[in-house]
């Protein structure tokens, strides 16, 4: 009878802690499983917004290479006017530049990115430098018919075209590397379809 009774402790105690070990490692599948869950989730969070950037600041982009196309056909027609406008936007990049490289994996995205905009920021610097020229000529009554003046105001116009031509140029390769089909579409990029 006491040997009954001990043995039927030991499986108790035993029971007990198999009982005990397999609770702990259930805890810890389901814990794991959240874990793995909440990860997932936050990835795909952090997708959704990743894409919410990227589309405004290709959009942006798309802005951006228009008005540099505006401004080479300007400075290309013989009635190009002297203080000319551009309008060129930067307040998404500079609004959302830091969740984007926060997001971005790429470091050649961040990267090639951030040169566009700052390119932006120079030809908007230019444009500005070009119409603050024209109107100090106006109001220093100078000719334009004279030659330095003729020479100086054709080598502003000359660097600032290429400096459009230069952001546009990248920007027609950002939307086709990097832009969704609706974005291409806005650029006027032709889509070829893969052969398979």
């Amino acid at each position: 009878m006491v040997v009954g009774l001990v043995w039927e402790f030991v499986v108790q105690i035993l029971s007990g802690i198999v009982a005990v070990f397999v609770g702990i490692w259930l805890a810890l599948i389901v814990e794991r499983r959240r874990r793995e869950q909440d990860a997932a989730e936050k990835v795909a969070e952090q997708k959704t917004e990743f894409d919410r950037v990227f589309d405004s600041i290709l959009s942006s982009v798309i802005k951006n290479t228009a008005e540099s196309k505006r401004i080479l056909r300007l400075l290309g027609s013989p009635r190009c006017p002297r203080l000319l406008h551009a309008d060129l936007e930067t307040a998404v990049w500079y609004a959302s530049h830091a969740q984007f490289t926060h997001l971005c994996q790429s470091v050649d995205e961040r990267v090639i990115f951030s040169q566009f905009f700052d390119d932006v920021r120079r030809l908007q610097a230019f444009v500005d430098f070009r119409t603050d020229f024209h109107c100090d000529l106006m109001t220093q009554r100078r000719d334009l018919a004279e030659p330095d003046v003729q020479q100086l105001a054709s080598d502003v116009d000359k660097h600032l075209a290429a400096l459009a031509e230069d952001l546009r140029f990248c920007g027609v390769l950002l939307v086709t590397d990097h832009g969704k089909p609706v974005h291409k579409r806005l650029m006027g990029i032709q889509q070829v379809d893969a052969v398979v």
